[in-house]
């Protein structure tokens, strides 16, 4: 009977100490969070809508109109800056409302008005607590009090928590063969992805990073309007792109050449003020 047990300890040390695993390197976790069920959409349709129903396009026109789904994401703590008009026209006056609500924009509390002639004032400082939705109004009315337009814009201060992942669209590749990874963002925060993702190939114990190969030049796309709904402060660096919360984007890995060997492909996602590393591996035969 001893001895039976002697060989199984001897057994299950040998199971606990496999010598590769202990060889392998690391890949970090590819997600961070959990799915999420989205309540901003809700929100920001019942405050667009408000627009749609009382503006009268006399004082505010977008072009293009922002999304009847989307609502502006600001950092708790900082200063909300709408896009208005340069001035308002002569003997104008703006009233400025700032009010914290629920998901389907009820039960207000002020937190902020103004009554001004001037747009300069029309910027609002936001409280600072995370994960809040806010409705911002400015109504326009000229010298005698007549009502001239009206806009509602639907805001929320980055919630503490960011859901998301990165994906390999497969797990082996053959040399040459187009690879393709996905990004999703579970919300409720916008995400900002780094483009200068990195590669590794696994060398025993270490990961060394591969460099990509030299391109011919930059590649423009289209020119985009920066304003309000651009949220530049969210971006992670000068060359991010942002994903909208609950989307996915789909992203050929270009510029690499890779023989046969284990890789990771490693991405910094998040926000300017919240940085998140992923990483996911592969396998080129």
């Amino acid at each position: 009977m001893k001895k039976i047990l002697a060989v199984l300890v001897i057994g299950i040390s040998l199971i606990g100490c496999n010598p590769q695993e202990n060889d392998q390197a690391v890949i970090e976790k590819n997600y961070e969070g959990t799915y999420q069920k989205l309540v901003i959409p809700v929100f920001a349709g019942v405050v667009h809508g408000g627009s749609s129903r009382r503006g009268t396009g006399n004082n505010f026109v977008r072009h293009p109109s922002p999304s009847y789904d989307r609502a502006i994401e600001v950092y708790p703590g900082s200063v909300y800056e709408p896009d208005l008009p340069e001035k308002l026209q002569k003997g104008q006056t703006a009233e400025i409302l700032l009010e914290e609500v629920n998901r389907h924009a009820e039960q207000p509390k002020e937190i902020y008005s103004i009554k001004t002639s001037d747009l300069a004032d029309a910027d609002v400082e936001i409280p600072n607590e995370p994960g809040k939705l806010y409705r911002y109004t400015i109504t326009i009315r000229d010298a005698d009090g007549t009502f001239k337009d009206i806009r509602y814009d639907p805001l929320f201060t980055t919630y503490d928590e960011y859901n998301m992942a990165i994906n390999m669209m497969k797990p082996v590749y053959q040399k040459g063969e187009p690879m393709t990874f996905f990004i999703q963002n579970w919300g409720p925060n916008h995400l900002s992805y780094s483009k200068n993702w990195k590669v590794f190939k696994q060398s025993g114990e270490e990961w060394k990073e591969i460099s990509p190969l030299p391109t011919s030049g930059d590649s423009w796309g289209p020119l985009e309007i920066k304003n309000a709904w651009s949220m530049q402060y969210l971006d992670i660096d000068g060359n991010s792109e942002m994903l909208l919360p609950g989307n996915n984007e789909s992203i050929l890995l270009r510029n690499y050449e890779l023989n046969k060997g284990s890789y990771k492909l490693q991405i910094t996602l998040g926000s300017a003020k919240h940085k998140y590393i992923l990483e996911d591996g592969f396998v080129v035969e």
